[in-house]
């Protein structure tokens, strides 16, 4: 009886932690907030590969830019947060890649399965297969 009498506990101690949290939850400021003073809320943090600043973690604001394609690249246009520099970044576009797919045994296997029973069914033509008893 001491057992379910600690569970017991266990589980009410768990559900008003939990109720708790939804409370906390729901008291939190709004994301207006971070309008107002201004903080942006969408930060890509990024490894310069820049000569001068080699090495450097750039903080990138996504929540505004540009973004355009010349056929060959895609370019974004963000602000750098720590000096207001344009910062681009370069994907190329299109091009042509293959992803290989690994070979599954046991999928192999079934298919040669079945296909040892289509040739089977095949070879029977018309005539009733019957299960031995």
């Amino acid at each position: 009886m001491n057992l379910y009498k600690t569970l017991k506990i266990a589980t009410v101690s768990l559900g008003v932690f939990y109720l708790g949290l939804l409370a906390a939850q729901a008291t939190t400021p709004e994301c207006a907030e971070c309008a107002v003073c201004e903080k942006p809320s969408n930060v890509w943090y990024k490894v310069s590969t820049f000569e001068p600043e080699d090495g450097n973690i750039v903080k990138l604001d996504m929540t505004r830019g540009k973004s355009f394609t010349d056929h060959e690249f895609i370019y974004i246009v963000v602000k750098d947060l720590d000096n207001g520099e344009l910062v681009y970044i370069v994907f190329p576009n299109g091009g042509e890649w293959v992803a290989d797919t690994p070979k599954d045994e046991f999928l192999d296997a079934m298919e040669e399965e079945f296909k040892n029973l289509e040739d089977y069914l095949r070879s029977k033509e018309s005539q009733e297969i019957k299960k031995k008893q």
